[in-house]
């Protein structure tokens, strides 16, 4: 649910999701359409069939699976939810990877360019682990690069690694350089510069409309199903017909639709 969402928004759907799926079997057996509805709110719909997904293989196993290799076999999981929930929920020595851990193991190893990968980190990250107590030390580290080992403005003297850090005499010489340039750009006539060019805006993209169409979709009787060019409507009706016909088609071979005769669209 956190994945690409914000907390605040995932807290306002979590027990509602569990209460409505107590247990991996209950989300396994459950209609398609009626986990997409109690999703709604969350976005990024596709986690909903792929969290649905991997509790019917769960549920078709002889168990939850432990390790973090068994569980990045489940689509959508990747490596970093994989270590997370094997070391925190069966405490398997496994390092978690993620953009604060993977600067800070860089930065201890002298690497203060950012261009490190996990792949480059991951077996210092595995050399460090705690095998003792995995979730703390993985939690410690996502902490340490969140709060300490910030990318822009790194708190050094704070830091409890900064003994061994071979990064810190770099990154305080950079500064240093950093600070001068400020000084004597102020020298200088600021001169013009253009405005970067604005990103595509969410509001009118593929994207968009693909949540639009399923929240219409979500908002029709349990098992209902509608007219296409009465779904158009109600999601757009200046929306181009092709480009609308398209949208509704990728959705049908994502799972997420399902066009029945006539035209008529419903949820899966």
């Amino acid at each position: 649910m956190a994945q690409q969402t914000q907390m605040s928004r995932v807290l306002l759907k979590y027990d509602e999701f569990l209460a409505a799926f107590p247990t991996v079997e209950s989300l396994a057996r459950a209609s398609t359409a009626r986990v997409l509805r109690v999703w709604g709110g969350l976005g990024y719909n596709l986690r909903a069939l792929r969290l649905q997904r991997a509790a019917k293989l769960i549920a078709r196993s002889a168990g939850f699976p432990r390790a973090a290799a068994e569980l990045e076999r489940i689509e959508g999981i990747g490596p970093f939810t994989a270590a997370i929930l094997s070391s925190f929920a069966f405490a398997e020595p496994v390092a978690a990877v993620d953009t604060n851990v993977r600067r800070v193991i860089a930065r201890l190893a002298g690497d203060i360019d950012g261009g490190a990968t996990d792949r480059d980190v991951t077996p210092a990250a595995a050399a460090l682990l705690s095998r003792r107590a995995p979730a703390r030390w993985n939690q410690a580290m996502m902490d340490l690069g969140g709060r300490v080992c910030t990318s822009r403005a790194p708190r050094c003297d704070e830091c409890p690694l900064a003994r061994w850090c071979r990064g810190r005499r770099k990154l305080s010489r950079t500064r240093v350089r950093e600070a001068r340039a400020g000084y004597d750009d102020r020298l200088k006539p600021v001169p013009h510069r253009l405005k970067p060019a604005r990103q595509a805006g969410f509001l009118g993209s593929r994207r968009y409309y693909r949540g639009r169409v399923v929240q219409a979709l979500r908002e029709l009787p349990e098992g209902g199903s509608i007219a296409r060019s009465r779904l158009r409507e109600r999601v757009d009706g200046a929306l181009d017909i092709a480009t609308f016909d398209a949208i509704v088609e990728a959705l049908a071979r994502d799972g997420l639709v399902r066009i029945e005769g006539r035209g008529r669209v419903r949820l899966p």
